[in-house]
């Protein structure tokens, strides 16, 4: 199918049709393959966005629920499935994304792509697994732990002349200082299923991922020096005369004023430390090399060499952003993403060998992402209570 042989007045007839919540999932199908088989087509591209413009008052932002549930009718409706087409998404294709409203999670729908034929094939779900959330355990000095999620705001707990509170937007921060405080150590550990943010006593803040561990003292002497495990982003309080030092393993990662981000789940077998803002100097094995904005140094558990690439930033940041990013990521990581973030047990009864690209956002629930990988056309998945099973 091209633009010649979908008139214009069709294209505009859909496009009304889905603004009105009554178009099928084969006019669906039918107008995105159009619009992806005219890569090209700048000036196509263009009518949609003023089309869209002059007949909708459905703001983006306010309404993002009402299109979410419309996508999920369509997909889910009793209907024959397009005919098989080999469909080859383009990142570009973000652009008519937003022009046509397909956001969230629909932009994961359109983004999606591989080499195969697309057919959707609903998630079988016996019972739906929500998404994680704002939770953490911290434990202080003394071994007394505390649970943040079920936590009241307001002031947790006094240690020495440091104070620590939770904020009403769930933050943790710490405030103080003293002669023992820096060799005085918390730990803040987040479960799967989970996420949080703290600012430390030199205005350093922290955002966990799911799965990670942090190990901080209750102030900072002519050092400051963290210990991480899992994933964690940093916005470093400038400091000329106290570099700021976080531990992973057998890795130092070195920085003054900057942000950046640090991957180091031990499944995945691979630490990755990706520079946004500033510059920092990764250690490792006797050996150091300094990052650039947009620089991204890889340390594999079976190699002692780093090695530096340029980062896709939007996927390393993904996760900060409550969104799933996947950049030809291979489906094991990508199903290893989901037990971190959903806390389920996830087996493979077939081999698979595929990639996946898209993005989808991390607060719907399990069911809803998965309907979304479905339409690689490959794989098939089934959840039951907190176990998926991925097969062909």
């Amino acid at each position: 199918m091209n633009n010649r042989t979908m008139p214009e007045a069709k294209w505009k007839y859909i496009v009304e049709k889905y603004l009105s919540n009554t178009c099928t999932r084969e006019e669906l199908h039918e107008l995105l393959q159009w619009v992806e088989e005219d890569p090209d087509n700048e000036h196509l591209i263009a009518q949609l966005r003023i089309y869209w413009e002059a007949n909708s008052s459905v703001s983006v932002q306010d309404d993002t629920a009402r299109w979410e549930q419309r996508f999920n009718e369509i997909l889910e409706e009793e209907a024959s499935p397009p005919p098989p087409r080999i469909v080859r998404y383009r990142p570009w294709l973000a652009a008519a994304a937003a022009v046509l409203l397909l956001v969230t999670i629909t932009t994961g729908y359109l983004k999606l792509r591989h080499h195969s034929s697309i057919h959707v094939t609903p998630a079988a779900v016996a019972n739906d697994v929500a998404p994680g959330g704002n939770r953490a355990m911290l434990t202080l000095a003394d071994g007394s732990v505390i649970s943040l999620d079920s936590a009241a705001n307001g002031l947790l707990a006094q240690q020495g002349n440091t104070s620590i509170r939770k904020q009403q937007n769930g933050e943790l921060t710490y405030n103080g200082t003293g002669t023992n405080a820096a060799e005085t150590f918390n730990t803040i550990t987040i479960p799967k299923a989970g996420k949080y943010a703290l600012e430390l006593t030199d205005g350093t803040k922290v955002w966990l991922n799911a799965a990670s561990t942090l190990r901080f003292p209750l102030a900072f002497g002519k050092e400051r020096h963290v210990i991480l495990t899992g994933e964690a982003y940093f916005e470093i309080a400038p400091d000329v005369n106290r570099p700021f030092v976080v531990s992973v393993a057998n890795t130092e990662v070195h920085v003054l004023g900057t942000s950046f981000n640090i991957m180091a789940y031990q499944e995945e077998g691979c630490m990755k430390t990706t520079l946004v803002t500033g510059s920092l100097a990764v250690k490792s094995n006797g050996k150091q090399v300094v990052l650039h904005p947009g620089q991204q140094a890889n340390i594999f558990a079976s190699q002692s060499d780093i090695q530096l690439q340029e980062a896709d930033l939007e996927e390393v940041l993904a996760w900060k952003n409550d969104r799933f990013y996947f950049n030809n990521t291979d489906i094991h990581t990508a199903m290893r993403q989901l037990e971190r973030w959903y806390d389920v047990n996830v087996t493979f009864k077939d081999s698979l060998n595929m990639s996946l690209n898209g993005t989808v956002s991390r607060t719907v629930n399990i069911s809803g992402v998965l309907k979304l990988l479905t339409l690689t056309g490959e794989a098939n998945f089934t959840i039951d209570g907190k176990s998926v099973t991925v097969g062909k």
